[in-house]
């Protein structure tokens, strides 16, 4: 019966210093994506109209609100009456939440199907509130009769209208190039 009393004296003791201890709390910081999509297919319109449709396999957004986009991204542009006036590809493209701008990456090709015109660069960004797209990097750009290379550009988000800020070879003129 003393024996019983004693482990039962010693379990009461623990036990209340086992409930009195303080918990230490930990302040864990998630440091990962604030969210993950995939099969992203978006349009971005205006008053019911299509300006731009937007597809990716993949979206990760930060804790900044950033976006970012690993997988190859495609953007059409529209004009008002709803056909395409360009299409641009991209490796890879980056959503910039504080300046509200887009960065494609990687072997970026635009194809300005108002114009006929294929341009290649390796980056631009692209400013949506002024519908406008410019890269400091060098560029090419194949018309229907001119090979042009320069570095930097400005345009309309359309590629309606562009310039470039270097021209660095000369432009060859031919009645018509190869389809390629």
């Amino acid at each position: 019966m003393r024996q019983l009393r004693i482990i039962s004296l010693f379990g009461w003791a623990f036990f209340l210093l086992a409930c009195s201890e303080e918990k230490k709390e930990q302040n864990l910081v998630f440091k990962g994506p604030k969210s993950e999509l995939s099969g992203i297919d978006m349009i971005y319109s205006d008053s019911a109209r299509a300006i731009v449709r937007m597809v990716t396999e993949s979206q990760i957004t930060t804790p900044s609100e950033d976006r970012v986009y690993p997988k190859e991204m495609k953007l059409w542009f529209y004009d008002k009456l709803g056909n395409v006036t360009s299409l641009i590809r991209g490796d890879s493209a980056h959503f910039f939440r504080q300046t509200n701008s887009y960065r494609l990456m990687g072997h970026v090709v635009i194809n300005n199907q108002l114009k006929g015109e294929l341009i290649k660069t390796d980056e631009f960004t692209w400013l949506p509130s002024e519908k406008r797209i410019f890269t400091t990097k060098p560029v090419s750009i194949k018309t229907r009769t001119d090979i042009i290379h320069g570095v930097g550009l400005d345009a309309a988000q359309d590629f309606s209208t562009y310039s470039l800020r270097q021209v660095t070879n000369s432009v060859l003129t031919v009645d018509e190039l190869p389809a390629n």
